[in-house]
């Protein structure tokens, strides 16, 4: 990642991990100075409830993902909030 700011190939390395002990919460992955020119944290809610990560732990087929992933699309009801105050792109 040569043409990549060292504080994007921080944030990946981070955010990337496998282990999921080491890997940055989405809280933390926030929280990096790489979006500190994005950010504004008057604009920034905690999420009303935990996430359900019980499907982790399950030893499920390819097809079996595929139907959980496209169930969790098609449920998905995105949550109304104001427009941001900043408006601008963010790149790699």
């Amino acid at each position: 990642f040569s043409l990549s700011s060292p504080a994007a190939v921080d944030l990946l390395e981070k955010m990337l991990q496998l282990d999921v002990e080491k890997r940055l919460t989405a809280t933390q992955a926030l929280a990096h100075p790489y979006f500190d020119q994005f950010r504004d944290v008057e604009e920034e809610t905690e999420a009303q409830q935990s996430y359900d990560d019980s499907l982790e732990h399950e030893k499920l087929s390819i097809d079996e993902w595929r139907k959980h992933i496209y169930k969790e699309i098609l449920s998905f009801s995105p949550i109304a909030r104001k427009d941001s105050k900043k408006r601008s792109g963010m790149s790699l």
